[in-house]
């Protein structure tokens, strides 16, 4: 933590989606992010994006965020 009281955090989403909505979701978030996306210097809250094709990932963490996924939207 550092004197300002802020700390490192990481946010993971996992989604099912096509390339196109991943982008579109990807620009909402650089916006939420940083609304002034010419401002100068750095962001005032300091944030980093990393988007990872699913086929990438080990079978293991497929069926993992899969199974996150539905437990998060488990209509029960």
């Amino acid at each position: 933590m550092t004197e300002s009281g802020t700390q490192l955090w990481r946010i993971t989403i996992p989604v099912v989606a096509t390339a196109g909505e991943v982008e579109a979701l990807a620009d909402r978030i650089v916006e939420t992010l940083c609304p002034d996306h010419e401002h100068d210097g750095p962001c005032p809250l300091p944030w980093a994006l990393r988007i990872t094709d699913g086929g990438s990932l080990s079978k293991a963490e497929q069926r993992r965020l899969r199974e996150e996924i539905d437990s998060t939207n488990d209509p029960a």
